[in-house]
């Protein structure tokens, strides 16, 4: 695997250990400067502290937010990963979000990322709820 490949799978493993286990702030490291998110669920670009607020928001809701059956693979352009996320929130809900999250690295950063959801799991999360 070439550098570019393995500074792509690393700013991966970094991203998404960060988002279930860390400190939502380090995603300022992660990602480039102007880095966008794309969403799949509302069509819109949104910057990285959008992406920090509404993570902190979700996390901040769930007793349990978990990454399983993760596959991630190297494109030219830095990695696409596939992964269920499992969110239970204290009132009993249990959601199961199967994505797909496709990054463009640049020099070991996320300059930008495309997000697939599962539409019907996402509007059930609190920051979507409180957005109304």
């Amino acid at each position: 695997m070439s550098d570019q490949f393995e500074a792509a799978m690393a700013a991966g493993e970094r991203l998404f250990h960060t988002v279930e286990y860390g400190d939502l702030a380090e995603l300022r490291e992660i990602f480039t400067d102007g880095a966008m998110v794309w969403h799949n669920t509302d069509e819109k670009l949104v910057d990285v502290e959008t992406t920090i607020a509404n993570l902190e928001k979700i996390r901040a809701g769930a007793s349990v937010f978990h990454y399983t059956e993760i596959k991630r693979e190297p494109t030219p352009s830095g990695f696409v990963q596939q992964h269920t996320l499992l969110i239970e929130m204290p009132d009993g809900r249990h959601m199961r979000d199967l994505a797909c999250c496709i990054c463009r690295v640049e020099n070991g950063r996320i300059a930008h990322m495309d997000a697939y959801h599962d539409s019907a799991v996402v509007n059930g999360m609190a920051h979507r709820s409180e957005a109304g």
